[in-house]
């Protein structure tokens, strides 16, 4: 899992990709349209670069040397080539940034009312850094996401590259017994999990398209 992409011979082209909404307020969220796929975590687990590599774009969604400086919900509209049209959101990163336990509560509450409430999610993908290894907060988002019944979560293991190979699967493997979940051992350095990932994501949204009589 963490060196090889499992039944991933098809590689996923990006046809389009393009920022459209950023949401500070519950009232600022756009209206519910296409599938959407959110990716949270802590705001210094490489949540941006993930995204890039995903959408092979280098500055689409923005990195900084920062963490937390992103404190809104931030929307793009992605065309696959060949395939479906979609929605990645990103949601603003947990766990680092300094900021007051006011604003704290009013991101949590932001978050938290999105991930219950929004009709169009048809997954989430958690990230954990390698690194780190999963934590309490990670254990508790995927919890949470657990209450709403029916919506697949992953779990992206980042900055994989990071580790030695021989490291790298008993990590992946580790975060996986812990969590429960689909995981996927990536890294935005070398590509690797892009088209697992991808394939999995895929197949969430194709699913669902044809339960819901649709045409992907």
């Amino acid at each position: 899992m963490a060196g090889k992409d499992r039944g991933a011979s098809k590689i996923v082209k990006v046809a389009a990709a393009e920022f459209t909404a950023g949401a500070a307020r519950k009232s600022q969220i756009p209206p519910e349209a296409g599938p959407e796929i959110a990716f949270a975590g802590r705001s210094n687990v490489g949540k941006s670069s993930l995204l890039n590599m995903m959408l092979a774009r280098k500055g689409l969604a923005r990195t900084s040397r920062t963490p937390g400086c992103t404190r809104q919900i931030n929307f793009f509209d992605i065309a696959i080539s060949g395939g479906p049209e979609l929605v990645f959101v990103d949601l603003p990163g947990y766990g680092y940034a300094k900021v007051s336990k006011t604003e704290s509560r009013e991101w949590k509450k932001l978050l938290e009312d999105y991930l219950r409430e929004r009709t169009t999610l048809e997954a989430v993908v958690v990230l954990v850094d390698a690194r780190r290894g999963i934590e309490q907060e990670e254990l508790d988002l995927v919890e949470f996401l657990g209450l709403r019944q029916g919506l697949p979560v992953f779990i992206a293991v980042t900055k994989l590259d990071k580790l030695t190979r021989s490291a790298q699967k008993p990590c992946v493997s580790a975060i996986a017994r812990a969590a429960g979940v689909s995981v996927v051992g990536t890294s935005a350095e070398t590509g690797a999990g892009r088209e697992e990932l991808w394939s999995r994501l895929l197949s969430v949204t194709t699913h669902r398209a044809r339960d819901d009589g649709k045409t992907v």
